[in-house]
């Protein structure tokens, strides 16, 4: 009967943490169970996983910013570019049609002459 006799001793030990009175014996080795409290804030090790974590999450929080600017800024300087260009061809067509022109005909006085 001593399986049974153990299985008692936790089920009162249950109890008892979900009771809030404590234990009869401190045990060192006891794992907390969600009902206690944990006081982790001052330890290194909560410390580092802090910034663990925070460095991790800065990151991938990082990476999608960065893609999506760079998303909208391509979208919206394609654009811009577009019209810049289409602009920049319109203010050059008369100029290069005038120097094919001037080409052609320069072109043709040298044919003549020969």
């Amino acid at each position: 009967m001593a399986g049974s006799d153990d299985i008692l001793g936790k089920a009162d030990a249950l109890l008892r943490r979900s009771a809030g009175t404590p234990p009869p014996a401190a045990d060192p080795n006891a794992v907390p169970v969600l009902t206690d409290f944990v006081d982790v804030a001052g330890s290194e090790d909560a410390t580092m996983l802090a910034g663990e974590v925070s460095m991790q999450v800065m990151a991938a929080v990082e990476a999608q910013i960065a893609t999506q600017l760079q998303d909208r800024v391509t979208e919206q300087l394609s654009g811009s570019v577009k019209e810049a260009v289409a602009a920049a061809l319109e203010g050059i067509r008369p100029t290069l049609a005038d120097a094919v022109a001037h080409a052609v005909a320069q072109a043709l006085e040298r044919r003549q002459v020969k």
